[in-house]
C-alpha cells in the first residue's frame, strides 16, 4: 500500500512538475488578420475586468475599434475580446488596453505584408505546451520579424493534459486547452505583435485522428473562431469551410484547407469533402498568381504509415492530382503533423509545371528519428530537432522565388534551399489581379475615428 502511495505521489508531483508557468502579469494578445486597411485582434482577458481598447499612433492619432465582440463560457474564468480597427498600414500603431481608464498593457502592432510582390512568412505546427524548457524557440522565430505567422495545426493538445494524459473532447475541456495556451506561449506576450493565420489539425480539433464524426465539431469550431482573429475582417480573407478559407497577401494567395471537419473515416470517402474541394478547384483555376495550399497534415505521404491526404484518401487524392493539373496556377503546398521537416520537388510531369510539398514541425514537442523511412520526393530534412519554417518570397520576372530556412532552438540553422517556379504569364495574371482588387470589396462596418 505504502509503495503504491508512493508511486501516485510521484505521478502527481511529475504532472504538476510538467505543467507550464502561465502569465498573469500581462494580457494574452493575439494580433491576427492584417490588412492594408484593417486589424483584427483576439485578447483573453480574466470575466470580471471590463476593457477598453484603442490604436494611438507617434503622431498622436487616436483610433477606436470598428467593432468590439465578447466571447464567454459559463463554465470558464476567463473571456476573449475580438477587437477590429480600420487603420493605415504605412503608420505605426501602438494597441493600448484600458481598464477603469488605466492602461494595463501596450504592444506595438506589426504592419503585416508592405510589399504586395514580397512576402515573408514563418511556418509552425505542433506545438505541445507539456515541452516548456522548448519554448524559447520563439525568441528565436520572433527574431526573424516575418510579416505573416502561419499556425498550421497542432496549435492547442486540446485531448491531452501538458503531462501527456489524455483528455476527453469536451467543449469545456477544448476550450480550458485552448486558454491555457493562450496563458503560457511566450508568443502571446512580446512587445511586438506579429499577423498570425491558423488552420487545425486533430489535436486542437477534437480526439486524436478525429473526423467528420466528431460529436463536437461544431463547438470546436466556434472555440477555433474566438481564440483565432480571422473571423470578422474580410477585405483580405474569404472564408471557406469549416476553419478554412482564402487569404490573399498582394500578389500571393494562401488557401487554409480543413482536412478535420469534412473527412471521411473510410478509405474510398472523402478528404476535405466535397463541397470544400469544388471550391478549391474553382478558386485556383479564377484566382490563378502563386497559391499555397495548406492543411494539418501532409499531402504526399504514401511513403508513411502517419496521416496524409495520399494514404488516407488514396483514390480522392489521384483526382486531386489530375484536378490540379488541368490548371495553369503555380502552386505550392505546406503542411505540419510529422514532428520533422522537410521539402518535397516532384517533377514536371506531375503536374504539368514545378511544384514542391514543404512540411513544418514540430515547434515544441516529441522528435523522432527516421530511420528505415525513405521518401522518393524528398530533397531536404531535419529529424530529431524542434524547428521552424522561414519562406521569403518574391514574384518578379516571370519566376515566384523562395528562399526556405529550417530553423532551431537557438535560431541555428538546419537548411537552406533557393527554390523558383517558372510561370509564364506571371505578370499578366498579377496586374490583372490588382486590377480586380483595388475596388473589389466593400466595408461591412461604420468606422468611428477620434484625434
Amino acid at each position: 500500500m505504502k509503495i503504491c502511495s508512493l508511486i501516485l505521489l510521484f505521478l502527481f508531483l511529475f504532472g504538476c512538475s510538467s505543467a507550464p508557468k502561465k502569465r498573469m502579469d500581462k494580457l494574452s494578445i493575439l494580433q491576427g488578420i492584417t490588412s492594408p486597411k484593417e486589424v483584427e485582434f483576439s485578447i483573453l482577458g480574466p470575466v470580471e475586468k471590463e476593457l477598453k481598447f484603442e490604436l494611438r499612433s507617434a503622431q498622436g492619432e487616436v483610433l477606436l475599434p470598428d467593432e468590439v465582440k465578447i466571447v464567454t463560457r459559463p463554465f470558464s474564468p476567463w473571456k476573449i475580446h475580438k477587437v477590429v480597427f480600420s487603420r493605415e498600414q504605412t503608420k505605426e500603431f501602438n494597441l493600448y488596453v484600458y481598464e477603469n481608464n488605466k492602461v494595463i498593457d501596450q504592444r506595438l502592432i506589426g504592419k503585416g505584408q508592405v510589399d504586395e510582390s514580397r512576402l515573408k512568412l514563418a511556418v509552425v505546427s505542433c506545438m505541445n505546451d507539456g515541452f516548456e524548457k522548448e519554448f524559447k524557440i520563439w525568441n528565436a522565430l520572433v527574431q526573424t520579424n516575418p510579416e505573416y505567422l502561419l499556425m498550421i495545426g497542432d496549435n492547442v493538445y486540446a485531448n491531452r493534459e501538458p503531462n501527456g494524459s489524455p483528455l476527453s473532447s469536451t467543449p469545456e475541456n477544448i476550450w480550458r486547452r485552448y486558454t491555457d495556451i493562450r496563458l503560457t506561449l511566450p508568443f502571446y506576450f512580446q512587445e511586438k505583435l506579429i499577423p498570425v493565420h491558423a488552420v487545425w489539425d486533430d489535436n486542437d480539433y477534437g480526439p486524436k485522428n478525429a473526423n467528420e464524426s466528431f460529436e463536437f465539431k461544431e463547438e470546436s469550431k466556434d472555440i477555433f473562431e474566438a481564440f483565432f482573429a480571422q473571423s470578422m475582417s474580410d477585405e483580405i480573407f474569404t472564408k471557406g469551410f469549416g476553419v478554412g478559407g482564402l487569404l490573399s497577401l498582394g500578389d500571393f494567395n494562401l488557401y487554409f484547407l480543413d482536412s478535420r471537419y469534412f473527412r471521411s473515416a473510410n478509405k474510398e470517402g472523402k478528404h476535405l469533402g466535397s463541397e470544400q474541394y469544388q471550391w478549391l478547384m474553382k478558386s485556383l483555376k479564377e484566382e490563378s498568381q502563386p497559391s499555397f495550399i495548406i492543411k494539418g497534415d501532409q499531402f504526399f505521404g504514401g511513403y508513411h504509415e502517419y496521416d496524409s491526404y495520399e494514404s488516407n484518401h488514396p483514390n480522392e487524392f489521384s483526382l486531386f492530382v489530375s484536378d490540379l493539373k488541368t490548371l495553369a496556377t503555380p502552386f505550392i503546398f505546406l503542411s505540419g503533423d510529422r514532428h520533422m521537416s522537410e521539402i518535397m520537388q516532384f517533377p514536371r510531369s506531375l503536374f504539368g509545371l514545378p511544384s514542391f510539398e514543404i512540411t513544418s514541425s514540430p515547434m515544441h514537442g516529441r522528435v523522432f528519428d527516421e530511420t528505415g523511412i525513405k521518401n522518393p520526393w524528398r530533397v531536404v530534412h531535419t529529424t530529431g530537432k524542434v524547428n521552424f519554417t522561414l519562406i521569403n518570397n518574391l514574384a518578379k520576372d516571370n519566376h515566384w522565388f523562395m528562399d526556405v530556412e529550417n530553423i532551431g532552438l537557438s535560431g541555428e540553422v538546419y537548411y537552406k534551399r533557393e527554390l523558383a517556379v517558372f510561370i509564364k504569364d506571371l505578370q499578366n495574371n498579377l496586374n490583372e489581379v490588382r486590377k480586380r482588387r483595388s475596388g473589389k470589396r466593400q466595408y461591412r462596418r461604420s468606422r468611428r475615428r477620434r484625434k
